[in-house]
C-alpha cells in the first residue's frame, strides 16, 4: 500500500513541527517524519526568543507552555 500526501516535512524539530502544523490547519495533507523516536531525551534549546513565543501563541500553545514551565519575563 502506498501512502500519498500533498507535502512531506522532514525533521520534527521546532521548525519542522511548526511548518507541519501551519500546513495542516490550512487543510493540506501533510506527513511529518523524523529519524528519531519521540519524546526525545535531547532538548533543542533552553530558551525561546520573543518571535518563537509569538509563533507559539499563534499556534494556541503559549498558555499551556507557560502553565507547565518556568518563564523568565
Amino acid at each position: 500500500m502506498t501512502e500519498q500526501h500533498e507535502v512531506i516535512v522532514v525533521g520534527a524539530g521546532p521548525a519542522g513541527s511548526a511548518t507541519a502544523y501551519f500546513l495542516a490547519i490550512q487543510g493540506i495533507d501533510v506527513l511529518l517524519v523524523d529519524k528519531s523516536d519521540f519524546p526525545r531525551d535531547k532538548t533543542c534549546g533552553d530558551g525561546l526568543t520573543p518571535r518563537a513565543l509569538h509563533i507559539l501563541d499563534q499556534m494556541g500553545l503559549l498558555d499551556d507552555l507557560k502553565a507547565t514551565t518556568q518563564v523568565a519575563e
